[in-house]
């Protein structure tokens, strides 16, 4: 097959999505056309109980049951030579004002979407291109005061080189990020938090660049030395703060140790070089290992020590210690049990006494597959995060949430 028919069957079978598909079953998807093509488009339904949804301006937490309403499609074609990955949905979040009739008018649509391609996956060199995209109520910045609500996307390219056969592969990567903000909900007009500020709200919106090389050595049939090396660049909209821009490189290993037991090990340095206004420095390290005790069981566990920036124009460079844990039981090859947990500390600063903030999240679900399109999950989850920032409800809170998820997937 050459490349220009391959070309040809990829762009079809994208068309296809907007023609009346050549053949379906149940739970398999819409295939799409000649192509070996697959749309399915599915619809979540969940009820959620959050204990914490906002604060009172007298710093009373205030509860509600929402209810998400998730139309979507995820795409698959597994095309030579160009492979496509598609998804996304729409969110939205309907607050019932439960305990608070405010908390109704809270109700907003969400999204998310993700893109990858991949070129010549097989060739000596090729590129895969990744989009991710959504908007949500949560962010990973610690700073903010209150809740609000994220647009992010992220681009990511790289071109990978594999000279000899594939055991030695050299990629040039880049990326480039942008997260906006809005308020997430009508503040109060006395004791509003700092992020009900619009024009606040626009300045800590930026724009990061990163550019990099990684290498994978497989030295073994299943154990890999790896190495990376990148430059970042994180660009405020806010014309009076810092940009903050800086070098990470790392090397290690990754691969099976037994074989029930694989492992990655990579450690580095990182440097601002004195652009967020001092020299941020630290040691990088990522920990993992993941014990398959059988086909159904397995538990994992993993460490990891990164510098970061969050929004804003002071306090926004910070070393961050994560530890987590999860495990997953397979009962009759039709439920799964799972817990997951997680805490991160964030040091603000290289002194004693500089900001820290911490955060615990517990998250154990049962999930269930009813039949080939019927699937459902139960879960709950408790957050907890503490600080030592002058005293604000955003920065110290914890809550508790519930749910209950139905996903029809066609």
């Amino acid at each position: 097959m050459t490349s220009t028919s391959s070309a040809a069957r990829l762009l079809a079978a994208l068309l296809a999505l907007a023609a009346a598909p050549a053949g379906a079953s149940p739970g398999n998807g819409i295939r799409l056309g000649g192509s070996e093509g697959r749309l399915h488009p599915y619809l979540d339904l969940e009820g959620r109980w959050d204990s914490n949804v906002f604060y009172t301006p007298d710093d009373r937490s205030v509860g509600d049951f929402i209810l998400h309403v998730r139309p979507g499609f995820q795409l698959d074609v597994p095309a030579e030579p160009v492979a496509v990955k598609l998804g996304g949905n729409l969110d939205w979040a309907q607050y019932l004002g439960q305990n608070d009739s405010n908390t109704s008018d809270l109700s907003k649509l969400y999204a998310q979407a993700a893109l990858g391609v991949s070129v010549n996956r097989r060739g000596m060199v090729g590129l895969e291109l990744d989009d991710e995209f959504r908007r949500s109520p949560s962010t990973s910045a610690f700073v903010l005061d209150g809740a609000v609500i994220a647009n992010y996307n992220a681009l990511r390219l790289k071109v990978p080189f594999r000279p000899g056969g594939g055991a030695l592969v050299v990629s040039l990567t880049g990326g480039w990020t942008l997260e906006t903000f809005e308020p997430f909900g009508d503040c109060p007009a006395i004791g509003a938090p700092a992020t009900c500020d619009a024009g606040l709200l626009d300045d800590l919106g930026y724009n990061e660049l990163r550019g990099g090389a990684e290498a994978r050595w497989r030295f073994l049939p299943r154990t890999s030395a790896v190495f990376d090396a990148g430059w970042f660049s994180r660009q405020p909209n806010d014309a009076a703060a810092k940009d903050v821009s800086g070098l990470e490189v790392r090397a290690g290993i990754a691969g099976l140790v037994t074989p029930h037991l694989g492992a990655t090990l990579k450690v580095g340095y990182a440097d601002t070089f004195a652009s967020a206004g001092s020299d941020f420095r630290t040691w990088l390290a990522i920990l993992e290992a993941e014990w398959l005790l059988s086909e159904l069981a397995s538990v994992k566990v993993g460490y990891t020590h990164a510098l970061g920036v969050d929004p804003g124009s002071a306090l926004s460079v910070y070393t961050s210690s994560r530890l987590t844990a999860g495990g997953r039981y397979g009962i009759g090859g039709r439920y799964n049990l799972r817990a997951d947990v997680s805490w991160e500390r964030r040091s603000y600063g290289l002194a004693a006494g500089d900001p820290t903030a911490d955060l615990l999240h517990l998250e154990p679900s049962l999930e269930a597959a009813i039949s080939p399109w019927l699937s459902a999950s139960l879960g709950y989850g408790y957050t907890n995060r503490d600080s030592s920032f002058a005293a604000a409800p955003g920065f110290s809170y914890s809550k508790s949430e519930a749910w209950l998820r139905v996903a029809l997937t066609y």
